[in-house]
């Protein structure tokens, strides 16, 4: 009983750790779709992780319902469809990684409408011209072809005196950079994730061994 109570106790442990991930990811997704606006690839990167942490959730009712009633059924079935996931997320998260610098690319294209709309409303830019200390879409030069001085948030300190206070980096390479570092995490994360969901698969066959031990002690 001992033994059966211990495993209980990891399951809980690793299934909390899993929920939170589960949750960073499908928040993460969620983010990204109704903050930016995404074309396609962006969409099914966003999808992606959403798509990672709700299939943890979903699988994890099995494993609580069968840790709390001691139920062979509901963890049996918790331990297929885990190995069926683990399957399917390991693919997704396969793609995410691979897939990072394409998604980060099309993520970063909303910097270019904003650009079009910093051509016709000045100032548009200023959000990601302050954020990244950068200049332009791709340069300070892009100011100049539009025929205009580039602004004060494209010198340091907004110092326009001096011109070697001139950023001569543009947005577009930081704002993807962004995207590249940010996407790595998340994958990082979604492989932890697979990787806590596997340590948990082995211990729902304990905690399923355990159950079985447990009843047929009970007949004799």
């Amino acid at each position: 009983m001992a033994s059966k109570s211990a495993v209980k106790r990891f399951i809980y442990i690793f299934d909390i750790l899993c929920i939170l991930l589960a949750s960073v990811l499908i928040g993460f997704g969620a983010y990204v779709i109704c903050t930016n606006e995404t074309n396609e690839i962006g969409t099914m990167g966003a999808y992606g992780y959403i798509a990672i942490g709700v299939a943890t959730f979903v699988v994890f009712i099995f494993l609580n319902v069968g840790a709390m009633r001691d139920n062979v059924c509901c963890t049996v079935t918790f331990i297929v469809l885990m190995v069926l996931i683990i399957f399917a997320q390991g693919v997704v998260a396969f793609f995410m990684i691979a897939g990072r610098e394409s998604v980060a690319s099309n993520l970063a294209n909303e910097l270019d409408a904003t650009w079009e709309k910093e051509l016709k409303n000045h100032g548009a830019m200023s959000i990601y011209e302050n954020w990244f200390d950068c200049c332009g879409r791709a340069s300070p030069q892009d100011y100049i072809v539009a025929g205009r001085l580039p602004p004060p948030t494209c010198f340091v300190g907004h110092d326009i005196s001096l011109p070697e206070n001139l950023i001569e980096s543009g947005c577009r390479i930081k704002f993807e950079d962004y995207w590249l570092e940010l996407l790595g995490i998340f994958n990082i994360l979604a492989c932890v994730l697979i990787g806590l969901e596997l340590i948990l698969s082995f211990i729902a066959c304990c905690l399923c061994v355990s159950i079985r031990n447990e009843r047929r002690r009970s007949y004799y």
